[in-house]
């Protein structure tokens, strides 16, 4: 029951006392306050901050409860996520896989079988890991003989991980724990005897706030305690190096994609089977070189080196190292590609949506691949073997469906379709087009209701991520089918920094250009309003992680545009990002403050240094998870403190602080919907859906 003190928290007098310090760094001859430089230690082991975390939690929680619509708005979230999933099927050795969720179960559940028919055996459920849901699969590989299984979990949303091992034959538990790893998969030999792996073996694997560097790559032999793994590269020169291993399924050549931080160009190095010791095959650093598949001593990748879309090169490596380009670059971007059957599937993007073919190895196109509509396909992936592929297809009025593509034939067949419990008949997408600054024609996506009117009165969710070279596609999503069965229009946003045109449109989002990413996602906001979709007072606008200094930069830059903003587990002070575990990788990205060229322009932008003292900004509800140890809480801290004391107006300015998770990955279902239940009541309130 609701009680007279959480009603009147719908009108925000008074914030928890936030310590105000006297901190001030002189960076490049500027003086730069940091008045909430204490919130950044970890919440775990500073007191204060464990204080004035649940002091803002427990405002935050009244605020939301003491609107009436939440439960109903959290019921209908929990019986959208209630039908099952599943994963596409894949075969190893004598056995089937395939991840499958009942529906409300916090984690799904990988199950194995004889034939793709009859998966039913429970191999891990993650379930099982905690009570609360709270540890959870972070990864999972099969041995390419189908013997071993090597699992990782990782706890609070960390980013580290355990791994452990078993065996499929006899269900021995292999008594070796490895530690000190993240970021990467365990890749097997072909005869199974171990697998290679990256570690920190300068962390412990406990770190939230602390530095993260000096990725090494490891071998282990099963059976064997992690102290005799054998060491296999590092380079000391270059301790931001990220590695990422991969073994070729039949000559077991070792392939190792060797990147700066997060930066999309990398280097290749490899490892012959007869051959001792790794030796670059691409040592550039120029461009993107992703490895597709292998037969025998032939390698295929994708690249984007003098093509800026991408195609498709091959090379021997035991003759020579000369390039031969298989499929030359087309006007559709060249999303992924993947040697299966003796063919090669690969999938495109025209807009934003997917396009698949299918080719020869040597890069002739054979035929299309009928997809259901228009929307975004995975899958197409397999062994050399196989003359079948498994592939889903989505979009956001079509949840998820599973097909089977004969290589040979050509003959396509749906095998699955998610039974949604959610009345679809009256959603509809449309796709505009809408000019940037600069000119530029920036892909939006409207999720809405068929007999939407425009009257400049719908409330719309505005969608973006805008960074990194990832793309926003379209894809079914059980909350946003609730937002707009609620009345409201759902936007997604398709702006620079991402990859959905390629090279040349994420590079035109990066570095001294991000502001960029900004304008066109305001552009968008003011599209949605010239063309009588809403109006400023109903636009509320989310974001996540790269989306949360989104969020906050266009919040800071035009407070006046938006009814309600939504930064979640954001980059929001972008001066010290890079003295936090891996922030430093992101440099790539944004460009480093320590630079004195790049850092007025990241100063311009930074959501944190851009806030002014008595501007009324819109309402705000910042969200992350307390031990989030990839982008740290805080940023999200110091942000809310300095918006609280700021605010101009009565407009409130919450953070929701979710405990024991972290940047999002792994975190239980019903936080999830506890988490949106939140978010949608306050958009309900605050973009004034009930009046």
């Amino acid at each position: 029951m609701l009680n007279i003190f959480a009603c009147l928290l719908l009108t925000i007098t008074q914030y928890p006392e936030t310590h105000r310090g006297d901190t001030v760094d002189v960076l490049h001859g500027v003086n730069v306050s940091d008045p909430y430089r204490w919130l950044e230690d970890d919440v775990r082991k500073n007191e204060k901050v464990k204080s004035w975390v649940e002091a803002q939690n427990e405002l935050t929680s009244a605020y939301l409860h003491a609107i009436p619509v939440r439960e109903e708005i959290k019921q209908a979230l929990t019986e959208s996520y209630n039908f099952p999933r599943q994963t596409a099927p894949f075969e190893r050795g004598p056995y089937w896989f395939q991840s499958r969720n009942t529906g409300l179960q916090n984690h799904s559940v990988i199950y194995y079988g004889t034939s793709e028919e009859d998966i039913n055996n429970v191999l891990i459920d993650p379930n099982t890991f905690s009570e609360d849901g709270t540890k959870a699969l972070s990864t999972w590989s099969i041995s390419p003989e189908g013997s071993f299984l090597v699992w990782g979990v990782s706890d609070a949303g960390s980013d580290w991980k355990t791994l452990r091992v078993r065996s499929l034959k006899n269900k021995r538990l292999y008594p070796e724990v490895i530690s000190d790893t993240k970021f990467s998969r365990p890749a097997w030999l072909p005869d199974e005897s171990g697998f290679y792996y990256t570690r920190y073996v300068n962390n412990d694997g406990t770190e939230l706030v602390e530095v993260t560097e000096g990725s090494q790559l490891w071998f282990h032999k099963l059976g064997t305690d992690q102290s005799e793994d054998t060491f296999v590269y590092y380079d000391k020169e270059n301790p931001h190096h990220f590695y990422g291993p991969t073994v070729t399924e039949d000559n077991g050549w070792l392939i190792v994609s060797v990147s700066k931080g997060t930066d999309a160009n990398n280097g290749v190095l490899i490892k012959g089977p007869n051959e001792s010791e790794l030796r670059w095959l691409d040592d550039k650093f120029d461009a993107e070189m992703s490895f597709i598949g292998a037969i025998g001593d032939q390698l295929w990748f994708l690249t984007n080196r003098n093509a800026p879309n991408g195609k498709i090169i091959s090379i021997n490596p035991t003759k020579d190292n000369e390039w031969t380009e298989v499929l030359p670059e087309r006007k559709d971007i060249l999303r992924s590609a993947d040697i299966v059957g003796g063919k090669m599937t690969v999938t495109w993007l025209q807009d934003a949506a997917s396009k698949v073919t299918v080719h020869k190895v040597t890069g002739e196109e054979l035929y299309t691949v009928t997809l259901p509509g228009f929307g975004t396909t995975s899958g197409f992936g397999g062994k050399n073997d196989q003359t079948e592929v498994f592939w889903t297809y989505t979009s956001f009025d079509q949840p998820i469906s599973l097909h089977k593509l004969n290589l040979v034939t050509q003959e396509t067949e749906q095998v699955w379709e998610a039974a949604v419990p959610i009345d679809l008949e009256n959603l509809t997408v449309s796709r505009v087009f809408v000019t940037s600054t600069d000119g530029a024609k920036v892909p939006m996506f409207l999720t809405h209701n068929k007999d939407v009117k425009l009257d400049n009165n719908n409330p719309v969710l505005q969608y973006g991520y805008g960074g990194f070279d990832s793309a926003m596609l379209p894809r079914f999503s059980p909350a946003r089918a609730i937002w707009v069965s609620m009345g409201g229009v759902y936007a997604s946003t398709c702006i620079r920094g991402g990859s959905e045109y390629g090279r040349t449109w994420h590079e035109a989002g990066m570095h001294e250009k991000k502001q960029q990413v900004f304008d066109d996602f305001i552009a968008c906001s003011e599209w949605l309003i010239k063309n009588g979709w809403s109006k400023p007072s109903k636009i509320g606008i989310q974001g996540g992680s790269n989306g949360g200094l989104l969020v906050g930069a266009c919040m800071t830059q035009r407070p006046d545009l938006f009814g309600a903003c939504l930064p979640a587990v954001g980059v929001m002070d972008m001066l010290r990002f890079h003295l936090f575990t891996v922030g430093w990788a992101w440099t790539s990205e944004y460009g480093s403050p320590e630079d004195p060229e790049m850092f007025p322009h990241i100063l311009k932008y930074s959501p944190l240094h851009n806030l002014k003292k008595g501007v009324c900004y819109p309402p705000t509800l910042v969200t992350t998870g307390d031990t989030d140890d990839r982008v740290v809480p805080g940023h999200s801290f110091k942000f809310a403190a300095e918006l609280q004391y700021d605010q101009g107006c009565d407009n409130p300015v919450l953070i929701r602080i979710e405990t024991r998770a972290g940047h999002g990955a792994g975190k239980p279902i019903h936080l999830w919907i506890d988490e949106t239940a939140d978010i949608y009541a306050f958009l309900f309130k605050n973009l004034g859906m009930g009046e």
